[in-house]
């Protein structure tokens, strides 16, 4: 027989089950190790996150809210226990929801509106109905519903979006993506999160709280995120890892005000900002890296005007590559 996955997948698209695959699944919900099951239905979820409805159960909702407000120093509010079902039953009806299909579910939920909102090649801002502002890179698609603001603030991410967040202590902000969850009252804070490939938070202000999705046995799976700090979701180990991010905040900073604002900056920091904005390879020689830059540059200029502000203080002159892929900043010195 095939592995016990793929016969679990094998019979959730089966309209009739046999005898034996009755028996067979009867005799798996019985078992303590129900991994299989449980990484199908994160299979499904991340399939199905950016076309339906981002929905977060009210208990979970809660409880990260109430853990916002405890590090705030805030009164919490009190969370109902539920009782635990037993294991079996618990599975079974994973096995329900897993046969049965988002699809269904939706059938018997009001209809609710979706709004999408794509910035293709070019950066796009947008003004979210509760005031908050998100600042769309190039090939992102942002998704809410026609609820937002008014009983609960989700949107789901595919891609990378800076997020302005209008302070609401009653209504956490959440930015839901395949391997992570972000959650905030009132913040700042950039997020990447390209379908499964990679996921990143860097917070400019505040405070979020940043959830990992996944096999609970598996790592951190919630860790509080401050001001210049990030969190990276490590495909490897499926942690969150966090670490100084200064750099990148004020990268996020700067580019939200529309102006890169050196004093005395190293060369190799500001090329490296001019990389990542403009999304192309800038060399500078070795000799250079550590000169000091002043100057600011306004993101409404073409690449070639930085690069001359750049090469005008250096004494430097720059030149395209031969492959027409990049700039090569040469021929200067620090003055």
């Amino acid at each position: 027989m095939q592995n016990r996955k793929e016969y679990l997948k094998h019979l959730l698209h089966e309209k009739t089950w046999k005898k034996e695959d009755r028996e067979w699944l009867l005799q798996y919900l019985n078992e303590n190790d129900l991994t299989d099951l449980q990484e199908l239905a994160a299979d499904a979820y991340n399939a199905d996150l950016l076309t339906e409805e981002p929905i977060l159960k009210v208990e979970d909702s809660r409880r990260i809210l109430d853990s916002i407000h405890k590090r705030l120093g805030m009164k919490q509010v009190p969370v109902r226990k539920l009782s635990w079902l037993r294991h079996w039953k618990v599975a079974a009806a994973a096995m329900i929801v897993l046969a049965t299909g988002i699809g269904y579910l939706n059938t018997i939920r009001k209809p609710v509106k979706q709004l999408v909102f794509v910035a293709e090649k070019q950066r796009k801002t947008l003004k979210l109905p509760d005031g908050s502002m998100a600042y769309l890179e190039p090939g992102t698609t942002l998704k809410y519903t026609g609820e937002f603001g008014k009983k609960e603030r989700t949107v789901a991410l595919n891609g990378e979006a800076l997020f302005d967040v209008r302070r609401d202590d009653a209504h956490p902000f959440i930015v839901a993506s395949p391997l992570i969850s972000t959650t905030v009252l009132g913040t700042s804070f950039n997020m990447e999160a390209w379908d499964m490939k990679e996921a990143k938070v860097v917070v400019l202000t505040g405070m979020v709280q940043v959830a990992a999705k996944g096999r609970e046995d598996q790592g951190e799976k919630e860790v509080i995120v401050t001001a210049n700090k990030s969190a990276v979701y490590n495909k490897e180990t499926h942690q969150l890892e966090t670490a100084d991010a200064a750099d990148d905040a004020r990268f996020y900073q700067q580019k939200q005000q529309g102006r890169f604002v050196y004093d005395g900056i190293e060369i190799g920091k500001v090329v490296n900002d001019l990389q990542r904005f403009y999304n192309i390879n800038i060399r500078v020689d070795q000799r250079m890296q550590h000169c000091a830059f002043y100057g600011d540059v306004n993101i409404e200029d073409d690449l070639e005007k930085a690069l001359n502000l750049i090469a005008v203080s250096l004494n430097a002159r720059i030149r395209k590559e031969s492959s027409g892929t990049g700039y090569i900043i040469a021929g200067g010195d620090c003055q």
